[in-house]
C-alpha cells in the first residue's frame, strides 16, 4: 500500500515537472514563430517598431524579456529590400518540483 503510494507521489511529480518544463519551451517556440514573422516583414520599418512588436509578442507568449536584450540588424541585399535579423535572449525560472527551480536560458536569431 504504501509502495503504491510513493508510486503515485513520484509519477505526479514527474507529470508536473513535464508540464511546467514544456509549457516554458511551447511558450519559447510561439515566441520564436512570432519574431520570425515580425523579421519577415519588417523591412521598412524602423528598429523601435520592431522592438516594441517583439515585446508585445513576449508579453502575449509571458516571457520576461527585458529590451535591452534585443538586437536588430539589418542586411541589404541588391536588388531587393532589407533583410532584418533580430536577436532575443531571456531566461525563464521554471518550478519543477515544490522547493526546486531551475533556470532555462534561451536565445534566438531570426534566420
Amino acid at each position: 500500500m504504501i509502495r503504491r503510494v510513493i508510486g503515485i507521489i513520484i509519477f505526479l511529480l514527474v507529470v508536473n515537472a513535464a508540464y511546467h518544463g514544456g509549457m516554458a519551451f511551447f511558450h519559447d517556440q510561439q515566441f520564436k514563430d512570432a519574431v520570425r514573422e515580425i523579421a519577415l516583414f519588417g523591412a521598412g520599418k524602423t528598429d523601435d517598431m520592431l522592438k516594441s512588436k517583439v515585446m508585445e509578442a513576449a508579453a502575449e507568449n509571458s516571457i520576461p524579456l527585458d529590451p535591452d536584450y534585443i538586437e536588430i540588424s539589418r542586411k541589404t541585399v541588391v536588388g531587393t529590400n532589407d533583410h532584418v535579423i533580430i536577436k532575443a535572449a531571456y531566461a525563464v525560472m521554471v518550478r519543477l518540483a515544490p522547493g526546486y527551480e531551475r533556470r532555462f536560458d534561451f536565445d534566438y536569431t531570426s534566420p
